[in-house]
């Protein structure tokens, strides 16, 4: 499955000189969305299998993005990125199918701000009427279920919910044999970005 993944350089030299690349939780930060990112690791260990020892998060990818099975547009990427100077580089990969799970990064979106997945404002009503009426361990089991619609990648797009224009891929382990060309550019911004920010780039 070809991806593309966007890493800072010293990622992609860990590579060359080990072989492989685990994501490193303790350089991120962001424990307002440990939980969801707990539920998509168990989502993962379900539906791909238990990572490699000793890995706990996945690395991140795009599948597809705006509609279009391509690589990024490293002039529109550059200023999302790190800060002005920084060095980072665009692999585009092959990992096996089998090893990566797709989910919609528009429905992660939501699932980060804590929400409620549905297709239609009447849907997203009642479902939280539903979910204001049940126990705090009821809510949680709802909220994890409803989640999974993250990984129906079937097309929509109405006045609500637009589904399967972009979508993400999480993997275990970036392996140097997965790589088949590389990209360099230079960060752009004056303004730091957030390991996690609305684009979900964590461990991107």
């Amino acid at each position: 499955m070809i991806l593309w993944t966007i890493q800072e350089e010293c990622v992609y030299r860990q590579i060359l000189e080990n072989g492989v690349y685990h994501c490193d939780f303790s350089l991120s930060s962001m424990p307002e969305w440990q939980a969801e990112y707990d539920w998509l690791v168990g989502q993962m260990k379900k539906r791909i299998g238990m990572p490699p020892e000793g890995v706990t998060y996945p690395v991140w990818a795009w599948y597809r993005h705006d509609g279009k099975r391509r690589k990024p547009d490293l002039r529109r990427e550059r200023w999302g990125y790190g800060l002005k100077g920084d060095i980072y580089v665009c692999m585009e990969i092959d990992v096996p199918d089998q090893d990566v799970l797709l989910s919609d990064f528009d429905a992660w979106s939501i699932i980060l701000l804590h929400g409620l997945l549905s297709d239609t404002e009447e849907e997203d009503e009642r479902l939280n009427s539903q979910y204001e009426a049940l126990s705090v361990s009821e809510q949680v089991l709802m909220k994890e279920k409803n989640w999974e619609r993250a990984f129906d990648l079937t097309p929509m797009d109405n006045e609500w919910m637009r589904k399967g224009d972009t979508i993400q891929a999480t993997f275990w382990e970036l392996k140097k044999e997965y790589i088949k060309k590389v990209r360099f550019f230079t960060a752009a911004s004056n303004i730091p970005s957030r390991p996690n920010d609305e684009r979900a780039r964590a461990y991107q």
